[in-house]
């Protein structure tokens, strides 16, 4: 298309169908490119989330468990 542009030659109506369908298909693919690579960022940024979520309770789950076997000991040494 366009070195008939370039050259200065009249574009049929035909061509400019042909050329529409053709940018038409490639705006298909890339958007389906673009959903399927949205749809993965998404999917990282929730891994991401959850495994600050896990970190963040393991270390509470860490620090109550630290925290009962120090009363437990304090209760047993004031007995």
């Amino acid at each position: 298309m366009q070195s008939l542009l370039q050259n200065g030659e009249k574009i049929t109506p035909k061509q400019w169908k042909a050329e529409i369908q053709s940018l038409q298909s490639e705006y298909d693919s890339i958007g389906k490119e673009q959903s399927k690579t949205a749809t993965e960022l998404a999917y990282a940024e929730v891994v991401g989330y959850n495994k600050k979520n896990l970190e963040r309770e393991l270390q509470n789950e860490s620090r109550q468990h630290n925290r009962q076997q120090s009363r437990t000991k304090r209760r047993e040494e004031e007995i």
